[in-house]
């Protein structure tokens, strides 16, 4: 469900003097559907400071009175009437730091239909002190649509209403899902977004009706529990992680990596303990990251050898073959290892193609075949997130191009092909055809090595064609 056209927003920069202190805002966007809901031409306020805009239009949606009462770090909410507009608003104002630039947003969200249904739109407290938000038109605000948790301008705003003293302790429980890039790459966006779904189900079964969860960036939920201790925070974080454990998505275990922190003294600045919490959460990622990437790679190479032809004796001879012609072509120890490496990692971006595909017997058609060739595009993804496969991320993508440059993904051509590529290609087609596949019929050792020759200066390198034959031949056993 998208926003009704009648909600719009203004984004002012804030302007400070040499000193750090302030002086003005200046209007730097205006969203598309402002004349729509105002019919006010922006270009009549856009590039212009807020105490210029409020001389020349003083009436104007409330800017007189924002800007009278609002200093920047400050947050207000509440509904207004526009006679003028005949429509009730709801006024949400807060502070948008950026990294190099603070900004104030002033959003408009129409209620006016609630209104006008006698509806009840204001927030109500329950008995364990927590607001609740009745309408669809404010869970399309304050709703992550994803996942259902509140997004982080809800968390924004109860952060402020609930720091206060009867709250302490106040904790901060920062959680951040490790590998979701990989999982994107490796499956697709759509088992990503379900990986985010299920920790924020495991999430809500962990926490109390009052404690808010929300969903504040891509991978990135914090949840902020009033009048509890660290001890406590720490203990359910711990039971998160284990529920993550024991309830895979699928056949792919969620890792979330959390810092906690807590404000147990009025004094204390509730955004440093927000900063502390994303530091401790930051600090456990740098370890806990690369153990689960190491496990989902792990997995993803076990899973690759059942769905496809990928095995470990299909690595070993891939090796034997391509050290075979390493020695004689003389290349480097580092040629040779990113050689070992693309044997173990060439086709890891075929986890990412239909198990029916990979395992169709006879001719794919022209949509399965362009499925196929996304493989070295995902394993390309795959390799940069994975630290020993890192070095052969570029090889994965191109390990696929043919001399004549009608290889995929169509970059190179002839000696423009990294040579380790090159003689990559000779050893695989090579051990394809020699070894079963659904695809292709079984074919004899000089079979093999005559469709070399035949595809020598088209598909392969000639002369590492005419080497590799010259070897192949020479020895006395197939390997």
């Amino acid at each position: 469900m998208d926003y009704p056209i009648f909600d719009f927003c203004l984004k002012f920069k804030i302007i400070y003097n040499k000193k750090g202190n302030f002086i003005d805002y200046l209007l730097m966007h205006v969203s598309d559907t402002f004349f729509k809901a105002t019919n006010i031409d922006p270009k009549l306020i856009s590039g212009k400071k807020f105490s210029d805009i409020v001389v020349d239009n003083a009436d104007m949606l409330n800017f007189k009175e924002i800007y009278l009462n609002m200093i920047p770090s400050t947050k207000q909410r509440y509904d207004m009437y526009f006679k003028n507009l005949d429509r009730w608003y709801r006024i949400n104002i807060y502070t948008d730091k950026g990294e190099y630039e603070d900004f104030l947003v002033i959003y408009y969200v129409d209620v006016t239909d609630i209104k006008n249904n006698n509806q009840q739109i204001l927030s109500e407290i329950d008995e364990n002190n927590k607001i609740i938000y009745l309408k669809d038109r404010e869970k399309i605000y304050y709703g992550d649509r994803l996942t259902g948790l509140y997004n982080k301008n809800f968390f924004e705003e109860e952060l402020l209403r609930l720091d206060t003293k009867r709250q302490l302790p106040i904790s901060l429980i920062m959680g951040d899902i490790n590998g979701l890039k990989l999982i994107n790459d490796a499956f697709g966006h759509g088992m990503g977004d379900n990986a985010l779904k299920k920790a924020a189900e495991i999430m809500t079964q962990s926490f109390r009706d009052e404690d808010i969860i929300s969903r504040v960036g891509g991978d990135e939920f914090i949840v902020l529990l009033p009048k509890t201790s660290e001890e406590t925070a720490k203990v359910i974080a711990d039971r998160i992680k284990s529920k993550c454990e024991s309830s895979p998505l699928d056949f792919i275990k969620i890792s979330i990596s959390f810092g906690v922190a807590t404000k147990t003294e009025e004094s204390e600045d509730i955004q440093k303990i927000f900063k502390k919490a994303e530091d401790r959460m930051y600090f456990k990622k740098l370890k806990e990251s690369k153990e689960a990437k190491l496990s989902m790679i792990k997995f993803l190479k076990s899973r690759l050898e059942k769905i496809t032809y990928e095995t470990r004796s299909h690595y070993d001879r891939l090796k034997a073959l391509t050290m075979l012609m390493a020695n004689a072509l003389k290349l480097s120890d580092s040629e040779k290892e990113e050689l070992r490496l693309l044997c173990e990692f060439h086709d890891i971006g075929k986890i990412g193609v239909s198990k029916n595909i990979l395992q169709k017997e006879g001719t794919l058609n022209n949509e399965e075949w362009e499925n196929v060739k996304r493989h070295s595009e995902i394993g390309y993804y795959i390799a940069r997130e994975f630290r020993d496969a890192k070095p052969i991320d570029e090889l994965i993508l191109i390990h696929h191009e043919r001399w004549d440059g009608k290889g995929y993904p169509g970059l190179f051509k002839e000696s423009e092909i990294p040579i380790v590529a090159r003689v990559f290609a000779i050893a695989d087609a090579y051990d394809v055809m020699v070894n079963d596949r659904p695809y292709k019929s079984l074919m004899s050792k000089y079979e093999a090595l005559n469709e070399i020759r035949a595809q020598a200066g088209k598909q392969f390198d000639p002369y590492i064609s005419k080497l590799f034959i010259g070897l192949m031949e020479n020895m006395e056993q197939i390997v």
